[in-house]
């Protein structure tokens, strides 16, 4: 699959910019911090028994981890914890440039734009911030 190096640059900036998934949380969030940045998330989730149904996040941070929070947040509404946690193990083999097939990537949606992620290693802690915390729950 080919990946566009300036259409993914302009999806992450978008959701950097302009998230879709960030607002203001007063109460009942959870905080997480990344352990090689400065990255700080502040994530507040609603389920109803195991399907997510709804994600939003406050916090600060990289371009990288802003953009794939709100990108991952927007592709796990109304999943289930087993469907989150295969789109986690999916994403976190693509940013680590694992073979994947074109079926595989289609399934990241816009986390395909951090194809290239890698080659700052420290970016793919950054990536994977928000995604970790789902294999955790």
């Amino acid at each position: 699959m080919h990946f566009n190096q300036n259409q993914s640059r302009e999806i992450i900036m978008n959701h950097y910019m302009n998230p879709d998934n960030k607002v203001k949380l007063e109460e009942n969030f959870i905080t997480c911090y990344s352990n090689t940045c400065s990255d700080m998330l502040q994530l507040q989730t609603n389920w109803d028994n195991d399907i997510l149904l709804d994600a939003k996040f406050d916090g600060h941070g990289c371009a990288v981890f802003m953009a794939s929070t709100d990108i991952f947040l927007s592709l796990i509404k109304s999943k289930t914890k087993s469907e989150i946690k295969s789109l986690v193990e999916l994403f976190t083999r693509f940013v680590n440039q694992e073979k994947l097939s074109d079926s595989e990537i289609e399934q990241l949606g816009d986390l395909k734009a951090f194809y290239n992620v890698k080659t700052h290693l420290n970016r793919v802690a950054c990536a994977l911030l928000t995604p970790n915390y789902f294999l955790n729950d």
